[in-house]
């Protein structure tokens, strides 16, 4: 069952032109890095590297936001999960196995940027190892996010503009925290601010701890702590998403 619905949704990537898209995208977006790098008058390779780094994350984390938003909405309106439901599968085990398909178009996807980013910018073999696992972990977790607003809410639009904010949140939730700390000196107000950028950032993965683009520049370096942060953060969080998807999956009548 899981299978059929793995290839259901390749099938609906396939169908969407999502590969497509996404590939002619980090192809722009790396002709443009090249392009900004070689205006630089010093370091011009590094630059071009650090813009393509990060260009390619941003383009994987709003493509796989925006299809799995308006596929999940188009799906439910037009009847599509209501009659995958219909059959002998359990709400968990659909949930499961449309998680399951998110993280293997997810997985696609970056293979795509990662033979582009190391083709194109020739990075170190340990940085970029480390670089293009953690994209693969911050884009199978913001899919599914993705899929999880997407079942909850009736909106893609919706669906797509919390994503697109809980993924800021989540780039800024670092600073989030220093910011909590400095608050926590001033006015009943300022603390009042530095419990709630606390709360978030607690609530919130770090997602500043992955695909540094740094690392494509100056290799992986001594960075251990960061990478247990980000396993282990991931392993708590993309189970949580799961379940949460699941238990509010499991109440909503079609």
């Amino acid at each position: 069952r899981i299978f059929s619905l793995k290839r259901y949704m390749l099938g609906a990537a396939v169908r969407d032109r999502l590969f497509l898209a996404l590939l002619v995208g980090l192809v722009v977006m790396a002709a443009m890095s090249i392009f900004l790098g070689g205006s630089a008058i010093t370091e011009q390779q590094q630059l071009a590297t650090a813009y393509m780094g990060a260009t390619s994350r941003a383009m994987l984390v709003a493509g796989m936001v925006l299809f799995v938003a308006f596929h999940v909405q188009r799906a439910m309106q037009d009847g599509e999960i209501a009659l995958i439901l219909s059959r002998p599968i359990s709400r968990s085990t659909f949930v499961l196995g449309y998680g399951a398909s998110m993280m293997a178009i997810a997985t696609i996807c970056t293979v795509f940027a990662a033979i582009l980013v190391g083709v194109a910018a020739h990075p170190s073999p340990g940085g970029f190892a480390q670089w293009w696992l953690s994209l693969w972990l911050e884009v199978n977790l913001m899919a599914l996010v993705a899929m999880f607003f997407g079942l909850m809410l009736r909106s893609a639009i919706a669906t797509a503009l919390g994503c697109f904010g809980f993924y800021i949140l989540g780039r800024m939730s670092g600073l989030l925290g220093g910011l909590a700390e400095h608050a926590g000196q001033g006015t009943l107000v300022d603390k009042l601010l530095g419990k709630g950028f606390e709360l978030v950032s607690i609530i919130i993965p770090r997602l500043d701890f992955f695909a540094r683009s740094e690392w494509l520049v100056y290799g992986a370096g001594d960075e251990t702590i960061t990478v247990i942060h980000m396993a282990g953060q991931s392993l708590v969080f993309i189970p949580l998403i799961l379940a949460l998807a699941i238990f509010d999956f499991s109440r909503k009548q079609f």
